[in-house]
């Protein structure tokens, strides 16, 4: 695991990516919390919320076209750059002023991270050999859960001093450095398609194809397109959780918002614990059965947080949720890595994070609808149905396409 750390490239990216993270989460913790303080309105703070998820949807295919066009390491240093920019109309907000501003920034950033977060998945198989790549992995998922534990802090802490501009400020200097650190990555030459003169003439015509070639592959490539189906199944178990999740402290449990805060943090600890351990298990477990073992472990502790309504219980099973909720991610990301070629890899990536985006709305906003007529309880149960049939559906089908990965 440190091995794999200490490869100069990945850790430039790594470290680019755990700063750029913590400042998206004091960012994503800022936004609501600003709007619901200066309208006093749930539906202004979730509004907010709506702006960072509607990108997914609208353009994470689309830009995982340029991300397989485009060389990837730059196109990683000029998102991070323009992100800066996008950071300062947020100087601008006043008060009971121009709310506006905050939704528009809301969207322009999450738009952006559309090519942020393909490129990276596509640009890491070239750094560390597909030997380390379930490891390395691992580490991004504990890189992001460090940025979720410590971002969001962060940002309290710095909106109480500084207000919303100095959020702002020190979103902006993340994304600075992040772009100067993977400035400095020597990545593999592969030859791109932004080098090839004719692929550059073909403007939209050649996008149009080749973004329905990425689609065709999603769809067409049966271990895709099940790796795919199992992305689906699992998004939507977890929406409807985390849907669910306040709902759950304040209805059933009867506990104060404070339980709900610390819960998430828990989490957190489970995903870095979680990390930890894969790091160290990755290079001795078949990636399949992993992905497989950790969906079924997940939908296991929500069913245990579901019917065991206890304060104790719930804490338990928060640090144990995210232990195994790592070992899904990482899994996931390296089978689809494993199982594309390069050129595809960023189309292939974009429409994971369409895919993400997608299921996270429909299971949102199914819980809300649902959530008064079903009962919280039972939704949860539910979800944890979900998580425990994606797994079981990862270890049938993927053993049938294991075949030549």
């Amino acid at each position: 695991m440190l091995a794999t750390l200490r490869q100069r490239d990945f850790a430039l990216l790594w470290f680019g990516g755990l700063i750029s993270m913590m400042g998206d989460w004091a960012m994503f913790a800022a936004l609501p919390f600003y709007a619901f303080d200066q309208t006093g309105s749930a539906f202004a703070s979730g509004a907010v919320l709506t702006a960072l998820t509607l990108p997914g949807l609208l353009f994470g295919t689309v830009a995982g076209v340029f991300v397989d066009r485009w060389n990837r390491k730059r196109t990683m240093v000029a998102a991070n750059l323009l992100q800066v920019l996008v950071m300062m109309p947020l100087l601008l907000v006043h008060p009971g002023e121009s709310l506006w501003l905050v939704y528009v920034v809301a969207f322009v950033m999450a738009s952006v991270w559309q090519f942020i977060s393909p490129a990276e998945n596509a640009l890491l198989p070239g750094l560390v050999g597909a030997e380390r790549l379930m490891v390395a992995n691992s580490l991004n998922a504990f890189n992001d859960n460090l940025a979720r534990i410590t971002g969001p802090a962060l940002g309290g802490v710095v909106v109480a001093l500084g207000g919303l501009a100095g959020v702002a400020l020190l979103n902006g200097a993340t994304f600075l450095l992040a772009a100067l650190l993977i400035a400095l990555i020597r990545p593999p030459r592969i030859a791109r398609k932004d080098e090839d003169p004719d692929a550059v003439r073909g403007g939209l015509l050649t996008v149009w194809r080749e973004w329905l070639e990425g689609l065709r592959l999603v769809a067409g490539e049966r271990r895709v397109a099940v790796l795919f189906a199992i992305l689906g199944a699992a998004m939507l178990a977890d929406s409807i959780l985390s849907a669910l999740l306040a709902p759950f402290v304040g209805g059933v449990l009867g506990a104060p918002a404070s339980l709900f805060g610390l819960l998430l943090t828990l989490r957190g600890v489970g995903g870095l614990i979680g990390g930890v351990l894969l790091g160290y298990v990755a290079g001795s477990t078949r990636t399949e059965n992993l992905l497989t073992l950790c969906l079924i472990l997940v939908g296991a502790g929500t069913l245990v947080f579901a019917v065991v309504p206890l304060v104790p219980v719930s804490m338990a099973c928060a640090v144990a949720l995210g232990i195994p909720a790592v070992g899904w991610i990482a899994s996931q990301q390296t089978l689809l890595q494993k199982s594309v070629a390069d050129e595809y890899l960023g189309r292939v990536f974009g429409a994971f994070s369409a895919t993400t985006a997608l299921m996270l709305f429909i299971g949102s906003l199914s819980s809300g609808a649902l959530g008064n007529l079903a009962g919280i309880v039972l939704l949860l149960v539910v979800s944890a149905i979900i998580y425990c049939a994606a797994g079981v559906l990862a270890m049938f089908l993927l053993r049938e396409t294991r075949a030549g990965y």
